[in-house]
């Protein structure tokens, strides 16, 4: 009965913290209160070297006319590498450029970045040794040389020696402020309708854009859709949750043949009250039913007792945790379907044994 009631207890401490888990996990991830499913829609150019808004004001109301669609805003690309391509003497190159607030790397020559440059958006620019001698031989010539990045001439200040950060460094605060306009419109944001399935319609949408979409001829559209992946990190956690409760469920089995093993013992300290039965007219029947009986009544009661010390356990453990946990009609008929199984397993074969003994032994 102890190892039932240990087992079920850990098995429903488990399910309701996963449970409770999942849900707060959902809920974050949703973050919106509205009954409308967000779908992100993306454009993939064919050139990846384009540079230019990906969706139109035209797109926004071509996608608005399908049916589902509540309403589309654009999402703008919030960057923090850039590859741009540079005429230099030797040819073309293309440069990655990193956006941060100092360099990482060791300055050769030239200085880094202060927090002035940071705070008066200075254009300014540190660049690997590799670039500044594609740009002149003697590399310290390159300071004070004027970069031209997305329209903007940046100022070379220092020089490092190997950037694992890319090969041109710059404020991130300057180029946010001098780019703002020209960041890449990369993908929309649409809200479907209540009542409809949010992969119908964005589907419809990727239809629409690719007969009709501004850049349909320079790319390919696609569909993010977020119910999607939210019903995928359920399934995720759903399926661990079980996996950690099975591993724990594994000791009811354990504890199923200790309770075979008690009824054995009661059968054969009970011959006595079993020949009277069957003096009086009990058949074979009703001295398994008997025993069947008692199994079950052992079992679940040891099922019910687990599962209210498990959710006790999980709910004092959920007040340390950023999230609660509550009863559901999942984990009762967890507990009580377990032990009612246990309960008939375990229990066959000793009330098969009491239910063949024989009377004349019995009274002999």
């Amino acid at each position: 009965m102890l190892g039932i009631v240990i087992g079920i207890s850990s098995v429903i401490t488990i399910l309701s913290l996963g449970n409770g888990f999942q849900k707060y996990t959902i809920k974050n991830l949703t973050q919106t209160s509205s009954k409308a499913v967000n779908v992100e829609i993306d454009f993939s150019p064919n050139d990846f070297g384009l540079i230019q808004n990906y969706f139109n004001e035209l797109d926004l109301h071509l996608v608005e006319s399908v049916p589902g669609v509540s309403k589309a805003n654009y999402n703008k690309a919030k960057e923090t590498n850039i590859m741009q391509t540079f005429q230099f003497q030797n040819g073309k190159y293309t440069k990655a450029i990193m956006l941060g607030k100092s360099s990482q790397s060791p300055i050769i020559c030239g200085r880094n970045f202060t927090l002035m440059d940071s705070n008066s958006l200075s254009k300014v620019a540190i660049i690997s040794k590799d670039t500044a001698e594609e740009i002149s031989k003697n590399f310290k010539d390159v300071l004070g040389y004027g970069l031209p990045i997305n329209g903007e001439f940046y100022e070379v200040i220092g020089i490092v020696n190997n950037s694992t950060f890319g090969d041109i460094e710059i404020p991130q605060k300057t180029y946010q402020y001098y780019n703002t306009q020209k960041n890449n419109i990369s993908s929309i944001d649409i809200a479907v309708k209540s009542g409809y399935k949010p992969s119908k319609v964005a589907n419809a949408v990727v239809k629409k854009l690719t007969q009709d979409g501004s850049m349909a001829t320079q790319g390919t559209y696609s569909t993010l859709d977020m119910s999607s992946i939210l019903d995928g990190v359920s399934k995720i956690l759903s399926t661990l949750t079980f996996f950690i409760s099975g591993v724990a469920g594994i000791s009811l089995l354990i504890a199923g043949v200790g309770v075979m093993n008690m009824m054995y013992t009661s059968v054969s300290e009970r011959t006595q009250e079993i020949g009277v039965r069957r003096a009086m007219g009990a058949t074979r029947g009703d001295i398994r039913k008997q025993f069947m009986a008692e199994g079950l009544v052992l079992t679940v009661s040891s099922g019910l007792i687990g599962y209210a010390i498990g959710f006790l356990v999980a709910f004092i453990i959920s007040q340390f945790l950023p999230f609660k946990v509550s009863p559901t009609l999942f984990t009762i008929s967890i507990a009580v379907g377990t032990t009612t199984i246990l309960g008939l397993l375990f229990s066959i074969a000793p009330a098969n044994l009491a239910a063949r003994k024989d009377l004349v032994d019995i009274l002999r």
